[in-house]
């Protein structure tokens, strides 16, 4: 056996001494292995000078030739040379050249393959567009339909991908891939309930990776809770690409699924000389399908004449009942205290439902006005009973409804009516303009302290943008608008403006700094109905 290499040193042997201690035979080897290695060392630096060499001396072939469907040829085999070095997104221009000068001299499977390839480096547009030409003449060419409709829902257009996919399901009904399309493009949609069954029907046959994270996320969008953290147990990834999409999918597991505590301040003023600091503590936490949850907010309001204080306290319990339907109950309690303290019961009831391609909502809740020093003074408590309807008519264009039957302790009752139309001009970031119109009739005025207008009627033009990443998000909307009502006899017709903002950073996975503000004129935009201001901090934290 050879000395150690302490041993060697304090025996005095040079270099050469060392050596003839290893046996001949592994001293042969060595050399072997050796001189191996520097051969492959320079075959593979010659190559990498070949290739570069190729591809200098195919460009300028391609530059030298002009025959437009030669040129296609050699476009296509550069693109090719590149893909194989594994250079996709370089291979994209050759690939759009060779198409665009002669996209006809290559084989449908040719054109397809590379689509497939352009829509990987995201030129989702010239993807789209070829694998469009080649359906059209072959309409039967599953594959070429198949990826159509892949590349259309990643390109939002999530109507048309379904219709897609169902085509080629009408040909190929256990068609994997148009399953998974179709399945997916119902989910983007807001559909859930509907791609569960397909991502569980592709599941029974094959333990695909793409069905079961999706089928996850469905399940995490229809509440539940306990689903979704099952599927995403058994994933397994076993590409760095799929190992990426469980890292996200854990991270929206987390944020829908932890316990939370939110806490918040809000200053509030405006110019009939309210002024209000709100303190609010909110914590939830989830037990099965079962989210629980509790409120708790202080409120020190001022004006002129007067300085009072409430505190609300709330224990919710919201629950999926199936894939479509939830339910929501609230109980609590609201103390308000000026000359002296009184409590009243407060709570609410909530149904939901998913309905076509949105949700429809009903729900009673009884409340005690606080936003004001004046409305403390008086207790006014109110009971509300409300339906409200979301639906999406396209990727990019949805409609909302809110119907409120107001009935208050001071005998005043009221109609409201709230409508919004919204196009989502761009995706991501999300930009969004739009239009609300809200209509509020009070039986009477009361003088109790509250925005009580008879034919109160506002139309608002708004525009908004949203952004995220991993650090930090953005949502910034502005609006002008007119509104006209009538209120102790007295007519008023007023140009309105405002807007609302909040700016985030996550400083940590699980915690989110936020800054809130809003304001403007529009009357109805807040309990008093005068021009206003209000901004605050937050803080989220998930356990």
């Amino acid at each position: 056996m050879p000395k150690s290499c302490s041993a060697q040193k304090n025996d005095g042997r040079n270099g050469a001494d060392i050596v003839n201690l290893i046996p001949a035979k592994r001293r042969t080897l060595k050399v072997k292995w050796f001189a191996l290695f520097f051969h492959l060392t320079l075959i593979s630096g010659y190559a990498s000078i070949t290739v570069a060499q190729d591809e200098s001396e195919l460009r300028r072939t391609i530059q030298s030739t002009p025959d437009p469907r030669a040129q296609a040829k050699l476009y296509k085999q550069l693109g090719d040379q590149l893909v194989g070095q594994d250079r996709i997104d370089d291979a994209a221009e050759p690939y759009i050249r060779a198409l665009n000068l002669d996209a006809a001299g290559f084989s449908s499977a040719q054109r397809v393959q590379m689509a497939i390839y352009l829509s990987w480096t995201n030129h989702l547009a010239e993807a789209r567009a070829e694998l469009a030409n080649v359906v059209a003449l072959e309409p039967q060419n599953i594959p070429a339909r198949t990826h159509l409709a892949r590349v259309l829902a990643w390109s939002g257009a999530l109507t048309a991908a379904i219709v897609e996919a169902d085509r080629v399901l009408a040909q190929a009904p256990q068609h994997k891939d148009a399953l998974l399309v179709k399945a997916d493009a119902l989910q983007w949609r807001g559909r859930n309930a509907e791609s569960i069954p397909i991502y569980q029907q592709i599941l029974t046959r094959d333990d695909d990776f793409d069905a079961r994270a999706g089928l996850a996320r469905a399940q995490l969008a229809v509440r539940n809770r306990v689903g979704a953290i099952e599927s995403r147990d058994g994933l397994k990834p076993g590409t760095p690409k799929q190992q990426r999409e469980l890292a996200r999918l854990n991270l929206d597991i987390d944020d829908e699924t932890r316990p939370t505590l939110d806490g918040r301040y809000n200053y509030y003023s405006d110019t009939d000389q309210n002024r209000v600091d709100r303190y609010n503590l909110a914590a939830t936490y989830w037990v099965g399908n079962q989210k629980l949850g509790m409120d708790y907010r202080h409120t020190d309001a001022s004006d002129s004449t007067r300085a009072n204080s409430a505190e609300d306290f709330s224990a919710k319990l919201y629950s999926r009942l199936s894939d479509v339907v939830s339910a929501g109950l609230a109980i609590g309690f609201s103390q308000v205290a000026d000359r002296h303290t009184s409590t009243f019961p407060t709570g609410q009831l909530r149904l939901d439902a998913k309905l076509f391609d949105g949700s429809v909502g009903t729900s009673v809740t009884r409340e005690v006005l606080s936003d004001t020093a004046e409305l403390v003074q008086n207790r006014i408590r109110m009971t509300v009973g409300s339906f409200n309807l979301q639906q999406n008519l396209t990727e990019r264009l949805s409609v909302q409804g809110r119907y409120n039957y107001k009935s208050l302790s001071d005998g005043n009752h009221a109609n409201e009516l709230q409508l919004a139309t919204q196009y989502s001009v761009y995706l991501k970031p999300r930009v969004v303009i739009g239009h609300r119109f809200r209509l509020l009739d009070f039986e009477k005025q009361t003088g109790s302290g509250y925005f009580d207008p008879n034919n109160y009627i506002a139309n608002r033009g708004f525009t908004s943008l949203y952004f995220d990443t991993r650090t930090y998000y953005a949502y910034l909307e502005g609006y002008l608008g007119y509104e006209t009502f009538r209120r102790n006899g007295i007519a008023s017709d007023n140009f309105i403006h405002g807007g609302s903002g909040s700016i985030g950073i996550k400083p940590l996975e699980n915690l989110s700094l936020e800054i809130n503000v809003e304001g403007g004129n529009f009357a109805a935009g807040s309990a008093s109905g005068f021009s206003y201001f209000n901004v605050g901090p937050r803080v989220l934290y998930r356990f």
